[in-house]
């Protein structure tokens, strides 16, 4: 909602429709591993992918990571699903990539957040 070009079009990972305008995001949580006999402080990744079409333009996916950046970097999101909270850092660094099936180009951008796994 704080990015106005993505018109709130903001998606699990794998699940935006396939007559999603463009541009789009996807997030994905890269769960932490953990051990049952230990307790350990880690992190969790979070992944955004920006999606364009084809015919559009990188210029626009700069523009979009840079404003994403900008909204989530530093801040204390929630997730939904389950009440948790997280305090986000870019993790620099972007991945640019291609869904040539899909007609469309993309951004990967990362973000990392504090875990604490504790036993159960």
């Amino acid at each position: 909602q704080q990015v106005p070009a993505l018109g709130g079009r903001v998606y699990q990972a794998f699940l935006a429709p396939a007559n999603t305008p463009r541009p789009y995001a996807t997030v994905k949580l890269m769960d932490g591993g953990a051990s049952l006999r230990i307790s350990f402080a880690g992190e969790h990744l979070i992944e955004v992918r920006l999606y364009e079409t084809m015919s559009g333009s990188f210029l626009t996916l700069d523009t979009l990571a840079k404003n994403v950046i900008e909204v989530l970097h530093g801040k204390t999101v929630m997730d939904l699903e389950t009440g948790e909270e997280y305090d986000l850092y870019w993790v620099p660094g972007m991945n640019d990539f291609v869904e040539e099936d899909r007609q469309l180009i993309g951004r990967l951008i990362r973000f990392r957040a504090a875990a604490l796994f504790e036993r159960g």
